[in-house]
């Protein structure tokens, strides 16, 4: 069974840039998960913020995150 963090990771190799809900949904993850793992995932160089935003499920404008290239 994979961590949430190489979920997310593998998420996005998969799908492509995404938001913190896009990543939950496709990924069958709680939002909650993604919003914890993503910024560990940043400091460890994995994921990084793409400097654009997207919309929620709430309609509300949330980072989007990738893949870092060394990730």
């Amino acid at each position: 069974m994979q961590s949430h963090h190489e979920t997310i990771v593998q998420c996005l190799r998969d799908y492509g840039p995404l938001g913190k809900d896009g990543i939950a949904r496709r990924a069958g993850l709680l939002v909650n998960q993604c919003s914890r793992a993503l910024p560990v995932l940043e400091r460890a160089g994995r994921v990084e913020q793409t400097g654009r935003t997207v919309l929620s499920d709430s309609r509300r404008h949330e980072r989007e995150w990738r893949v870092c290239d060394a990730g």
